[in-house]
C-alpha cells in the first residue's frame, strides 16, 4: 500500500491556484498532478500521509466552497502503488 492521495476539482483557474496554495501551506503534501478536465474545471492531485492529505483537502475545500467553485473532492487513504502509477503516466 502507498501513501494517501487526495483530489479536489474546482471551477476556475484563480480558485484552483488559491486552493492549491492553501493546501500546500496547511500540510506536508506534494502536488503531483493537475488536470484541466474542461475549459474551466481543474482537478488537483496531492499525496502524503493520510492526516496531512485530509487536512490539506479540507483546507482547499474551504477555499473552493467560499467562492462557490467546489465541484468534487475525495481522499484515498492508502492508494495502491498501481493507482499512483496510472495517475502519473
Amino acid at each position: 500500500m502507498g501513501k494517501a492521495v487526495g483530489m479536489i476539482e474546482t471551477l476556475g483557474i484563480a480558485t484552483t491556484i488559491e486552493a492549491t496554495d492553501m493546501m500546500l501551506k496547511t500540510a506536508d503534501v506534494v502536488v503531483f498532478q493537475q488536470n484541466k478536465t474542461d475549459p474551466a474545471l481543474v482537478t488537483t492531485f496531492i499525496t502524503g500521509d493520510v492526516s496531512a492529505v485530509v487536512a490539506a483537502i479540507e483546507a482547499g475545500k474551504g477555499v473552493a466552497e467560499r467562492t462557490g467553485a467546489l465541484i468534487a473532492y475525495t481522499v484515498i487513504p492508502a492508494a495502491d502503488d498501481q493507482t499512483l502509477d496510472r495517475l502519473i503516466e
